[in-house]
């Protein structure tokens, strides 16, 4: 599934863009992307997620959590993606 993402540090933005992700056993892979150029790809335990906040915003949905110290931000605009990221994740966390 693709997403737009951001990625925050204490003090700046380090990643903004579109990523693919996936959920597989307890993690959640997301590769980032530009254009056709693969960037990279981050692997993160489900156990290791803290502060998951689910919101409305703007039309969508933003999710968001904390995992080693940098707070990732999905806003999830695709027909149906919200509703499948939120279920998946918020069950993968909370379990």
């Amino acid at each position: 599934m693709f997403s737009y993402i951001q990625i925050l540090d204490k003090n700046a933005s380090i990643f903004k863009g579109y990523v693919d992700y996936e959920f597989s056993d307890d993690a959640l892979s997301i590769t980032m992307i530009r254009g056709a150029k693969t960037l990279h790809r981050i692997k993160i335990p489900l156990d290791e997620i803290t502060d998951l906040f689910i919101n409305g915003y703007y039309g969508s949905e933003e999710i968001s959590f904390i995992y080693q110290s940098q707070k990732y931000r999905f806003f999830n605009t695709g027909y149906g993606e919200s509703s499948y990221f939120k279920n998946r994740i918020s069950k993968m966390v909370t379990a």
